[in-house]
């Protein structure tokens, strides 16, 4: 495993992201609509951040493994068994509730997933630009009243 592997990930959550809450937004109207289109567009944003990292990488380091392989390992497992099968259903929710905490869950194993691998890459900016804006929309979703229910 390497950084390559991580960040096909990353780039896996973000395009799940974007999907599901461009979908969100078709689904509603008027602030809603906004809202979920706003998310969307970050999500976009955070998979061509993700995609530049894995460019840089990808052109100037050897491929190789690196670091704790049993480490690596574990955020690979935690993506399939905490995430994937998350983000995996291609379906909208059918009420808004349930839309709003499967948004929920996702932002923060997508937090969780991000803040672990942080520590693998040299330069951990972009990447703690990612994990305070998967915050920011974290917070978000949980001020909507449909998260109270």
């Amino acid at each position: 495993m390497d950084k390559l592997d991580l960040l096909n990930i990353a780039l896996r959550i973000e395009s799940t992201g974007y999907e599901g809450y461009a979908q969100l937004a078709d689904k509603t109207k008027g602030k809603m609509k906004e809202f979920f289109t706003h998310l969307a567009a970050q999500e976009r944003e955070h998979f061509e951040t993700f995609k530049t990292i894995f460019q840089k990488i990808e052109k100037h380091e050897e491929p190789q493994s690196w670091g704790d392989l049993e480490a690596l390992g574990y955020w690979q497992a935690y993506a399939q068994v905490a995430i994937f099968p998350k983000i995996s259903n291609p379906k909208v929710p059918a009420t808004m509730q349930e839309a709003i905490h499967a948004a929920v869950e996702a932002e923060k194993e997508s937090i969780i997933f991000y803040n672990g691998i942080k520590e693998y890459f040299e330069d951990k900016t972009e990447i703690q630009k990612i994990i305070q804006e998967e915050q920011k929309h974290l917070l978000d979703l949980l001020s909507l009243p449909d998260a109270r229910k």
